[in-house]
C-alpha cells in the first residue's frame, strides 16, 4: 500500500501523531470534516468542468455557424463573379470575332486593290543609315536609320548633303552611292 508516496509505517506515524494532537474525541469529527471538504472540492471541480465544457461546445457551435456563413457568402460571391466574368468573356469574344471579320474584310479589299494595280518601282522605300550618331535614351551613340526613296542601289542622289559626325566636328562629304557599309 503506497498512498501519496508514503509507506504503511509513515501513515501509522501520522495517524498516531494526529491522535495525540487532537485527541480521540476530535479525531472522528476532523475525519468527517475532511471527507466533506474533499466531497465539496470534487463537486465544485465537476461543476466547473461541466460549465467549461458547455462554454466550449457553445463556442464551437458559434464558430461552425460562422464558418458555414462565410463559406456560403464566399461561394455566392464566387458564383456571381464567375457568371459575370463568363458574360464579359463571351461579349469580348464576340467583339473580337467582329473586329477580326472587319480586319479580314479590309485585308481582302486591300489585296484585291493591290492585285488590280501593279506597284511602281519609284515607290520602293529603302532604309539608309546616316553617318550621324544619335544619342539613345541610355546616353550611347548609335546609327540613325532614315527611310529614303531610291531608284536603285548604285545611283547617287544629288540632294544628299554632307552630315557632321558629331556636334562640333567638320562635315564629311556623302559617298557616291549614298549608303554606308557598317
Amino acid at each position: 500500500m503506497n498512498l501519496f508516496n508514503m509507506g504503511p509505517m509513515e501513515l501509522i506515524f501520522i495517524l498516531v501523531l494526529a491522535l495525540l494532537i487532537f485527541g480521540p474525541r476530535r479525531l472522528p469529527e476532523l475525519a468527517r470534516d475532511l471527507g466533506k471538504a474533499i466531497r465539496q472540492f470534487q463537486q465544485a471541480s465537476q461543476q466547473l468542468t461541466g460549465e467549461l465544457t458547455r462554454e466550449v461546445e457553445e463556442a464551437q457551435k458559434q464558430m461552425d455557424e460562422a464558418g458555414k456563413s462565410i463559406t456560403g457568402t464566399v461561394t455566392e460571391v464566387m458564383t456571381t463573379a464567375t457568371a459575370e466574368l463568363t458574360e464579359v468573356g463571351a461579349a469580348a469574344n464576340q467583339e473580337l470575332k467582329q473586329a477580326a471579320a472587319v480586319v479580314n474584310e479590309g485585308l481582302r479589299e486591300a489585296a484585291a486593290a493591290a492585285s488590280e494595280t501593279p506597284p511602281t518601282p519609284a515607290a520602293v522605300v529603302e532604309p539608309v543609315i546616316s553617318p550621324a550618331p544619335e544619342v539613345t535614351s541610355a546616353g550611347e551613340a548609335g546609327p540613325a536609320v532614315a527611310p529614303a526613296a531610291s531608284a536603285g542601289p548604285t545611283e547617287a542622289s544629288p540632294d544628299i548633303a554632307p552630315v557632321p559626325e558629331a556636334p562640333g566636328e567638320p562635315a564629311r562629304p556623302a559617298p557616291e552611292d549614298a549608303t554606308y557599309n557598317i
